[in-house]
């Protein structure tokens, strides 16, 4: 007698390729998915799946999106924006409220029917391809605190990747420099805009008032790879100290003793300190009393 299969209650994840139990699983009516009535994605890689998608776009509301088109889940905006607080649970609470109320039953093919390919076009025909509302929590809140609230999330990147550029390129910028640094970030913001929304005027004018600030400021384009040219003194020396510390030298013997305070304290206290403890009579090679037989020696010659 053949020996029945152990039927296992459980799939396989199509994106990290573990065997799980269907508890792992979101629950689908798509007839796409109608053999195992479940998403063939588990629970965690679809999480993961949004967090690269909403890095992507930029957006979670769009992730949400891109998500429901794969698989073929019903998209509904309003629902999405309610479900953004929290990266962990963003499919989670999505799930949960898609199943409630009128979205019940939807999939991906009803959007189609509705026309949400016909009004995304029509949003991409807008200038700014970037969505201009991008919600608060994806904004690195340093950033806003550096440039200022009120910024588009694409006016944020592209300050800060300025303002990186600038500074690498010159390190060694004073306060007063660091002063139109930050204004050229600002003017470089508007620069882009304008170029976004074919503003070509205010292009010319942004791009000529940036030119003068640089040229005033006395910036560099690129790093000046002679790093010694133009060092502050405080500068130049914190380098020679980093490698050749002051206190180190080759030639031992430079240097020592240079005011002669080693051989004073050796001559006149050490040495009487010596003849003191030890009864020797060890006199200083120019200062002493000199005794008879030196006196006649001297008396002679002359």
């Amino acid at each position: 007698m053949a020996k029945e299969k152990t039927k296992i209650d459980g799939h396989v994840c199509c994106r990290c390729g573990s065997l799980l139990p269907t508890t792992s699983f979101y629950k689908t009516i798509s007839d796409t998915f109608g053999g195992i009535g479940h998403l063939p994605i588990c629970k965690t890689c679809l999480n993961d799946l949004y967090k690269k998608y909403k890095i992507q776009y930029m957006n979670p509301v769009r992730a949400i999106w891109r998500i429901c088109m794969t698989f073929d889940l019903y998209f509904d905006e309003r629902i999405a924006q309610s479900c953004t607080n929290n990266d962990q649970a963003v499919i989670g609470d999505y799930y949960k409220k898609l199943n409630l109320g009128q979205c019940r039953g939807k999939t991906f093919d009803t959007n189609i029917e509705e026309g949400i390919f016909e009004r995304a076009e029509q949003a991409t025909e807008k200038p700014d391809d970037i969505p201009p509302e991008i919600p608060a929590q994806i904004i690195d809140p340093q950033l806003v605190e550096k440039w200022g609230e009120g910024l588009q999330y694409i006016d944020y990147l592209e300050l800060e990747k300025h303002y990186k550029y600038l500074k690498s390129a010159n390190p060694n910028g004073d306060n007063n420099q660091e002063i139109f640094i930050i204004d050229l970030c600002y003017t470089k913001m508007q620069q882009m805009k304008a170029v976004r929304e074919g503003r070509v005027d205010d292009y010319n004018k942004l791009t000529e008032s940036y030119r003068k600030s640089f040229q005033q400021a006395g910036l560099k384009t690129v790093r000046d790879p002679n790093m010694t040219e133009g060092f502050l003194l405080g500068v130049n020396a914190e380098t020679i100290e980093k490698y050749t510390p002051a206190e180190y030298y080759k030639n031992k013997a430079l240097y020592k003793d240079y005011d002669g305070i080693g051989d004073y304290i050796d001559r006149f206290m050490l040495r009487p300190l010596r003849n003191l403890m030890h009864g020797t009579t060890d006199r200083d090679t120019e200062f002493y009393v000199k005794d008879e037989a030196e006196s006649d020696e001297y008396s002679d010659d002359e």
